[in-house]
């Protein structure tokens, strides 16, 4: 149950913090670094050369989602994406409308504007009300990235339009994993971070009807991206990931079926292992691949490194939280304690994992855990 890169022993249960790149993704990379050398943004043969790849990708992302391929814009990552989209879009005097479901790239920015909170029920999902008090700004996620429930967008989509405000949806965990175009049909802006669909790492795309209108630049420099994001375009970067953007949307419904079976096989696998533990993942409202998983009477510091020692690679939430000292914030937002909240784990899984191989991860994951509880 390897994934692409990594060693026959290792079982890879963290496609949340990033999927394997996709070999003609990878190819495609390497054929139009060799022959794109020259700066987009240059005049000569080589610049055009390099512009034409850039441009041409952008109107592929563009078409796929039925938006303007001005509307289309290149960053650095998903997370640059959701700062210029909280930090750029509606009117900047006003407070963000979020949830604690959000991901750090998003709460963080939206705190320097201020935040009105909505609140979640048992299972992590927002529900969505009018606060009545003014805000710039509708932020909430696609699919959260460390229980994977599935939020109301489209009842965000109509408290946004019923307030006149934009609504930005953070959709890094979505992408090739759930339906993503009736989102941007409804208005809302779209963060995608490519990474996690076989694409990838170091490139991030932000699009929505009308964006270049909208959007306010957050960086300052030179005028790519039609002014919107400053900084030296990557042609290979922006056709590589617009080839794996197109295979994550055509192939979703067979990829979300898929990741479906390997979670549901890691579950058995898991449960028949006889070890004590409990699932929060909402299984019937989630994101297919992502399981949270709570294992009773385990020291929670212990247990992920515990699990990477046996070849068994998960996370307790979020990579860019997973240093730090508290658990996520969404495990005690939905009622856990400190301690509850520092036994889980998060497994999450790819379109390419095999099912009974899987399912004897699961098993492998329950004996490990369960010398772990003897222990204490």
């Amino acid at each position: 149950m390897s994934a692409v890169g990594q060693p026959d022993d290792i079982a890879f249960c963290d496609w949340n913090a990033g999927a394997p790149a996709s070999d003609d993704v990878l190819a495609e990379f390497l054929a139009t670094e060799r022959r794109c050398s020259g700066n987009p943004a240059s005049p000569h043969g080589s610049g055009r050369r390099a512009r034409a790849v850039l441009e041409d990708s952008r109107q592929r992302i563009g078409d796929a989602f039925h938006v303007a391929a001005a509307d289309v814009v290149f960053t650095s990552g998903g997370t640059e994406a959701a700062n210029l989209a909280v930090l750029g879009l509606g009117d900047a005097e006003l407070p963000v409308l979020c949830a604690v479901v959000e991901h750090p790239a998003v709460h963080e920015p939206a705190k320097l504007r201020g935040e009105r909170p909505l609140g979640i029920d048992r299972d992590g999902r927002v529900v969505v009300r009018d606060p009545e008090a003014p805000f710039g700004l509708l932020c909430l996620v696609h699919a959260q990235s460390e229980l994977g429930t599935v939020q109301p967008v489209e009842e965000a989509a109509r408290l946004a339009v019923a307030r006149g405000v934009p609504l930005f949806v953070d959709a890094a965990q979505s992408l090739g994993r759930l339906p993503l175009l009736p989102i941007v049909a409804a208005g809302a802006v779209v963060a995608l971070s490519p990474h996690k669909c076989g694409g990838l790492r170091g490139h991030g795309v932000l699009l929505g009807h009308d964006l270049h209108r909208r959007l306010r630049p957050l960086l300052r420099g030179g005028a790519q991206e039609l002014g919107l994001r400053p900084g030296t375009q990557s042609p290979a970067l922006a056709s590589a990931n617009a080839l794996a953007i197109l295979h994550a949307l055509h192939e979703q419904p067979a990829r979300a079926a898929d990741m479906a079976r390997a979670r549901d096989a890691f579950l058995a696998g898991l449960a028949a292992s006889g070890v004590e533990h409990r699932v929060l993942t909402p299984l019937a409202n989630s994101v297919p691949n992502t399981a949270m998983v709570l294992f009773a009477r385990v020291d929670g510091r212990n247990l992920v490194p515990t699990l990477d020692l046996a070849g068994i690679h998960a996370s307790h939430g979020s990579a860019c939280s997973s240093g730090a000292v508290s658990p996520p914030r969404i495990l005690t937002a939905i009622g856990l304690d400190d301690d509850d909240a520092r036994r889980c784990v998060r497994f999450s899984f790819g379109w390419r994992n095999d099912v009974e191989a899987t399912r004897a991860v699961g098993a492998r994951t329950g004996a490990v855990v369960r010398m772990r509880q003897k222990k204490i």
